[in-house]
């Protein structure tokens, strides 16, 4: 009987390997009735778990695996077995376990390895994942799947290195591995290499002659927005939507992204309420879809009525959120509020009422479904104050150049310092935090969710949090609404009231804010002195010439740098009238990020210069964007800068101070508008600030037909840098707010501004 219960269950695997189950069941059958060893039985049992698992029967799968374990205690692949079938009806831990029991058994069992390590992941283990992984990868590096689930594992914990290099082996085993691939591309995007992320993702899309695997194609079209290549990415993520409707709502939010940054605001909400048809619960595009502002106006009116449309889609968010959050879990309801209205500000309108409507319905949506999230905090009692710096723009650029100091410059007998780098990869200015802080977390890509962040912030025991910009950024602007430390601060990157409660104190330059600025906040304002923050004086070329940008060798130049979106229309007859007045004179612009908003500013301000009489065409030069050491080199070129109304230049106001470009400034009431005013105080030549606009026009008239005023205006602008770059009187002031508080200092200004005016 033995041999033929041996015979029977090996029949009864052949049969099954054949594609024969009815005879494998009846031969396994006839061996577990039989009188066979148990170790026969067991494997008889394993066969008709098998054959009842192909016919979808998975609880009587399950219960013969169950009987194979029973029959064969010591059979690793009995358990390995029944973990298969424990997963496939749901039970996780008992197939984590039953893996574990096959692994006491025969510890080289290099399949439980992997198959171990993968639930393991599943299950937020990434730890256990990570080490069985690799000890399976020791006993078979063959295996490209497993490599794959080492780079995850390796991902989820921050190892981003090691996972590229993982990803890569996978890739290198199986050149056709599209999840490799996508996976390869998505931690070179985390690690801020995007060039080659787009090469790999490029390459991977290249040999897949059929469909493409959706992942890339996605990928792909988030790493073409990030540098402006708007058009493909949105064919892309057309090309996305269209190959799997149904799970295409992040693909149709982030298409919405794209329609708004090409000036098609119209169209942009229709992809966000197409977004929330897809997915109902990402109330991202509910906001989308209500409260999307167009770049470029047209003119006053079109403003009025944008602001308007906002004010009415905030009521609709009122009325829709509710109902919007029901049963969403607490992680999708903090992701969901990673939205900002950047936009917004550039109006020209006084926006805190706006803003303080919008914070509360956030604030009500954490009450609703996260509302541990607004529980108040307890300050440690430890000697050193820890603070956290959360951005996403800790690199080169307005926000990294103006607050690095505050990182870098603290006391750290005082401070343990924590940073939360929102943002992909690594530049100079990242690096020299980096090196000053105690401790430094990166959140770069598809981990800058609040769902992620915020409990790592809450895990750290933070005594204050600041955030140096709020409403550049939608994870940082969502993560300002939740209560992560006792005492949260915001800083001017973003010169407009947040409109949180959870924002303890908003600070900003003395220098630069109005008589009566308190009204323009919700939260308590503290100002330091001067421009608020030691500002390190940029490295201007030693050498600069106009042929470079074929611009005009013998006529006036005069600069307008700022984005075209922050060119409010007020500016466009001003700007006629200038150049009326002023044959010679040649308005130097630069382009927008697509050619839509190009030609939208420059059909805008043509048509106002026509009816003045004037060719915008010969009368204004609009350049490509260009790295930082060119555009200093433009400055240095330029006779003037021309500031803005509304909202004036805040870092291309310090770089062209930098070269020595005198600036004609008429300040705005808000502080957005008031920073170039400020800066020009601090250097002395106060005659460059008008009081109107008339008075606008004669300074900006005489900068442009007096090159000896100006040659001064440039002698004593670079003599008097000592008062507005490398200057440390802020930083002691900012020291004692975040040891001691708000209510510990003088609110109206912590520390007497110096200046020459």
């Amino acid at each position: 009987m033995v041999e033929g219960g041996a015979l029977g269950a090996q029949r009864a695997r052949q049969r099954l390997a054949a594609g024969d189950v009815d005879g494998a069941r009846h031969e396994a059958q006839a061996v577990v009735a039989g009188a066979g060893t148990p170790a026969e039985r067991g494997a008889a049992h394993l066969v008709l778990a098998a054959c009842f698992e192909k016919r979808g029967d998975l609880a009587t799968a399950l219960a013969h695996a169950r009987d194979a374990v029973v029959c064969a205690p010591h059979d690793p692949v009995a358990h390995y077995a029944h973990a298969e079938l424990q997963e496939a009806t749901g039970d996780k831990p008992g197939a984590i376990a039953s893996l574990r029991l096959a692994l006491e058994l025969e510890p080289r069992f290099a399949q439980a390895l992997r198959y171990l390590g993968i639930l393991l992941g599943e299950s937020g283990d990434a730890q256990g994942a990570l080490a069985a992984l690799e000890e399976a990868l020791r006993l078979d590096p063959s295996q490209a799947r497993a490599w794959n689930n080492l780079g995850n594992a390796q991902r989820t914990l921050g190892r981003l290195e090691d996972a590229e290099a993982s990803f890569t082996r996978a890739l290198a085993l199986r050149p056709d591995y599209a999840l490799a691939a996508s996976n390869l591309g998505e931690v070179q995007r985390d690690r801020g290499e995007l060039e080659r992320a787009e090469a790999t993702l490029r390459a991977a899309l290249a040999r897949q002659p059929g469909t493409p695997f959706r992942p890339i194609v996605v990928l792909l079209a988030g790493l073409l927005r990030v540098r402006g290549a708007l058009d493909e990415a949105a064919e892309l993520y057309r090309k996305a939507i269209d190959l799997s409707p149904q799970e295409s709502g992040g693909q149709w939010f982030n298409l919405g992204w794209i329609l708004t940054e090409r000036n098609e605001p119209a169209q942009a909400r229709e992809a966000y309420a197409r977004a929330q048809d897809v997915d109902p619960g990402d109330l991202r595009s509910l906001f989308g879809a209500r409260l999307t502002l167009p770049m470029i106006y047209t003119d006053a009116a079109e403003i009025a009525s944008a602001r308007a449309s906002f004010t009415a889609g905030l009521t609709a968010l009122e009325r829709d959120l509710p109902a919007a959050l029901k049963e969403l879990p607490e992680a999708r309801v903090l992701d969901a509020l990673r939205w900002s209205n950047f936009f917004l500000a550039y109006q020209g309108e006084e926006d805190r009422a706006l803003q303080v409507a919008y914070a509360a319905l956030a604030g009500r949506v954490i009450d609703a479904g996260a509302p541990q999230w607004h529980a108040p905090l307890a300050t440690r009692s430890n000697r050193r104050t820890r603070i956290g710096f959360a951005s996403a723009f800790f690199h080169v650029g307005t926000c990294g150049r103006y607050f690095k100091s505050w990182i870098t410059d603290l006391d750290r007998d005082r401070f343990e310092v924590f940073v939360y780098h929102l943002s992909p990869g690594m530049d100079e200015v990242a690096r020299s935090i980096a090196d000053r802080a105690d401790c430094f977390r990166t959140f770069g890509g598809s981990r800058a969710r609040p769902s992620i962040v915020a409990p790592a912030m809450r895990d750290d025991a933070l005594d204050v949090l600041v955030y140096p910009e709020l409403g550049m950024d939608a994870c940082s602007f969502a993560l300002a609404a939740l209560r992560l430390a006792p005492r949260q601060y915001a800083g001017w990157g973003h010169p407009v009231t947040t409109g949180h409660a959870t924002i303890d104190a908003f600070i900003s330059p003395e220098a630069m804010e109005p008589e009566g600025a308190e009204a323009h906040y919700i939260e308590p304002l503290v100002m330091l002195p001067g421009i608020g923050t030691r500002y390190e004086r940029p490295l201007v070329p030693p050498d600069a010439s106009r042929e470079p940008f074929a611009l005009p060798a013998h006529r006036t130049l005069l600069l307008c740098p700022q984005s075209l979106w922050k060119i409010h229309p007020e500016n466009d007859a001003l700007f006629a009238e200038l150049f009326v007045a002023n044959p010679d004179a040649l308005l130097v612009l630069f382009a927008g990020r697509h050619p839509a908003i190009t030609a939208a500013f420059t059909r805008r301000l043509g048509a106002v210069f026509e009816r003045h009489g004037l060719a915008f065409g010969e009368r204004a030069r609009v350049l490509p964007q260009v790295g930082h050491e060119d555009y200093l080199r433009i400055n240095l070129v330029c006779d003037a800068m021309l500031d803005t109304l509304h909202w004036s230049g805040g870092n291309t106001s310090l770089d062209a101070l930098a070269c020595g470009l005198p600036i004609v400034t008429l300040p705005g009431p808000y502080m957005r508008g008031r920073q170039s005013a400020g800066m020009l105080k601090l250097l002395g030549v106060s005659e460059l600030i008008a009081g109107d606009r008339s008075e606008y026009l004669a300074i900006a008239a005489r900068l442009a037909g007096d090159p000896v005023w100006r040659d001064d205006l440039r002698t004593r602008i670079r003599a008097a840098h000592g008062w507005l770059f490398d200057v440390s009187d802020a930083i002691e002031p900012l020291q004692r707010l975040f040891q001691f508080g708000a209510p510990a200092v003088q609110m109206r200004c912590m520390a007497s501004s110096k200046s020459r005016a």
